[in-house]
């Protein structure tokens, strides 16, 4: 990942904050993921993780008290292309491990067959080069390594909502999907499993409100569509004065071969 991503979060820092405060979607994908990386936290010796587009830190440490992996045998990584986000993951994880927190705005060339686990939560709509990113974190896996991401495609109401407004204007829809990836994930034949992850959006139904969560989705682009078209997405969606949504993403789970 470099600071040339898809989607500057600094300017809807709080419209994102919303979002997270009124869905269910981090507890949901903790749920699914912790079951995968159980094994990892039970056995002996070190485990080198990379979050990869770590954000402020927030959901790693919600995943990592999960995990449950003693803070001697962590050694942590973070990608993240945004300097303020970058310094505060490195303050929130602070106290997760015994070791220093390695961080910075990209993959470097010599993290090459070094971590155990990937995790990359909600990250790849934004990279610049897909096929590029996937590829440098696989090399950054250790043979037998894991790679756990999560990415909402054409099933998901939010990503509809974008294909819509961009349709709208008669511009591509600007980030990567799930569908995407797993045609990346295939065109490399690298193994992997899929599975849904469902959530629930619930938040009063204001206008402001509406548009908040629209500010979040479009970023950049949100001054491009029409305030009105944007307002009317969500009319189907209201049951006694609250916005409800119920939705899924994807979850994929890639392992290195070896190991």
């Amino acid at each position: 990942m470099t600071a040339d991503t898809r989607k500057n979060f600094d300017p809807i820092r709080d419209d994102y904050l919303f979002f997270q405060e009124h869905s269910t979607e981090a507890d949901e994908d903790l749920r699914a993921y912790l079951p995968e990386v159980q094994a990892m936290a039970k056995a002996g010796g070190p485990l080198r993780m990379l979050d990869f587009g770590s954000g402020s830190g927030r959901f790693t440490r919600q995943f990592l008290a999960g995990v449950g992996v003693p803070p001697e045998r962590l050694r942590l990584s973070l990608v993240e292309p945004a300097t303020e986000h970058l310094r505060q993951a490195v303050e929130e994880l602070k106290d997760v491990t015994r070791h220093p927190i390695e961080g910075g705005p990209a993959l470097t060339p010599e993290q090459v067959d070094c971590f155990d686990l990937v995790l990359s939560n909600h990250v790849f709509y934004y990279v610049a080069d897909l096929e590029m990113e996937l590829a440098g974190i696989l090399r950054a896996l250790k043979p037998g390594g894991l790679l756990l991401l999560a990415l909402a495609g054409r099933g998901n109401l939010l990503i509809e909502f974008g294909v819509a407004c961009f349709e709208l204007i008669g511009e591509p829809l600007p980030w990567y999907i799930a569908e995407d990836l797993e045609a990346c994930l295939i065109r490399r034949a690298a193994p992997y499993r899929k599975e849904p992850v469902h959530y629930a959006m619930n938040f009063a139904d204001t206008e402001e409100n509406r548009l908040t969560i629209m500010r979040f989705l479009l970023g950049g682009h949100y001054d491009k569509i029409p305030r009105r078209f944007m307002l009317e997405l969500f009319d189907p969606h209201v049951v006694c004065g609250e916005v409800r949504v119920r939705t899924s993403h994807e979850h994929f789970s890639i392992r290195r071969p070896g190991g």
